[in-house]
């Protein structure tokens, strides 16, 4: 009996040489992963793993990365001075004729410029007196005061006429997702901007993104970060809105990171507006745990994406990894500037010690198993 515990033991020490490996277990091996235990067979010919240890190098590249960009941008300011509004049906004119009364449609004392305004109907026209249905969509007020001037000089000698929009109903931007008042925003003759717009609602909430703010432009997808925008005054991210933009303004939940191994509360974390540290999400998980975690081994993983292997047409998984030595307090000092992005997975690897323990509260119930079975064939 005491063969068939030995042979046991030796079969399972023998296997464990073979185990998966997994963040963590022997990490040191990264660009030779391959999983055999599960469904799928994951191999170098489907995993692209990039292994970057955390170090001075790699923060000084990642600081580089994203230089600040001046205080001011000159493609917003040149498209801010060179705004025009301009006309479109259901739009409210107020068409004034100086010295000529008659010719001006009375507001009367209860009713406002717009209710007695000119209306721009659907056909991109308004009628006025003498000068009959003015084709006006698509112009400034100033070149609709040119066209008038020119029909009514017939009429009157070197006519006066004063043109202005009394209600703007034609043209909107459309915001949704975390801002404090979610709606539309009438574009006006004042140049609408994407922080005028979210100010104009009551600015974000607390719950807002500021990395990913989504803008749809006549079906096509933009995403604008604000967090550089505010904290940097990267004003290359305030755009000037047009018709029909849709502004969507995520909330921060998907904003996580994940962190697992030998912490003192694994969770899932959400990033804050300023963003989040390596140092931050271990200090959130009430730290490693001294016990039982190698402090040589603190892996963030992140998933870069799927594409296809020109040869084969299989899809190929791509991941990078970065790995910090974290066993002196210089390690934390990486810790605390390395940025982590969203999804990230922060995994603290067990000390060599207690993977031993795990392996042999594995391997008791195996060796306890024997002895039932040679307690059995003794009787």
């Amino acid at each position: 009996m005491n063969g068939l515990r030995a042979s046991l033991l030796a079969a399972l020490v023998c296997s464990t040489t073979a185990c998966t490996v997994v963040p963590g277990s022997n990490m040191g091996r990264i660009n030779s992963f391959w999983y055999n235990d599960t469904p799928e067979e994951y191999s170098p010919a489907t995993t692209d793993i990039n292994y970057i240890p955390i170090d001075a190098t790699v923060l000084s590249h990642l600081g580089s990365a994203a230089p600040a960009a001046p205080n001011t941008n000159n493609e917003l300011r040149n498209a801010v001075v060179n705004y025009n509004y301009r006309i479109a049906p259901g739009d409210v004119l107020t068409i004034t004729v100086w010295e000529h009364p008659e010719l001006t449609i009375p507001s009367g004392s209860f009713r406002s410029a717009e209710e007695g305004g000119n209306v721009v109907k659907a056909d991109g026209t308004v009628f006025y007196p003498y000068a009959g249905e003015l084709p006006v969509s698509g112009l400034t007020t100033g070149e609709v005061q040119t066209l008038l001037q020119n029909k009514l000089g017939s009429v009157i000698k070197r006519p006066q006429i004063d043109v202005r929009v009394a209600a703007f109903r034609s043209q909107k931007v459309y915001v949704s997702g975390s801002v404090m008042k979610p709606g539309v925003v009438p574009i006006t003759n004042t140049p609408l901007t994407l922080v005028d717009a979210i100010e104009q609602l009551g600015g974000l909430t607390d719950t807002a993104t500021w990395g990913d703010i989504i803008l749809n432009r006549q079906g096509s997808t933009h995403h604008i970060t604000l967090r550089s925008l505010y904290e940097e005054g990267q004003w290359s991210q305030n755009l000037l809105l047009q018709d029909g933009d849709l502004v969507h303004i995520p909330r921060n939940d998907a904003e996580k990171v994940f962190v697992l191994g030998e912490v003192n509360r694994p969770q899932s974390l959400n990033m804050s507006r300023n963003g989040t540290s390596l140092a931050e999400a271990l200090a959130e998980a009430n730290g490693i745990n001294e016990g039982r975690a190698d402090g040589r081994g603190i892996y963030v993983l992140r998933n870069t994406g799927v594409k296809r292997d020109p040869a084969t047409g299989q899809p190929v998984y791509s991941a990078t990894v970065y790995h910090l030595n974290a066993a002196s307090a210089v390690g934390f000092m990486f810790a605390d500037s390395f940025p982590l992005e969203p999804r990230d997975v922060v995994y603290v690897s067990p000390a060599p010690i207690t993977r031993w323990n795990r392996f042999l509260s594995q391997l008791l119930p195996s060796i306890l198993a024997t002895d039932r079975i040679g307690d059995i064939e003794a009787r």
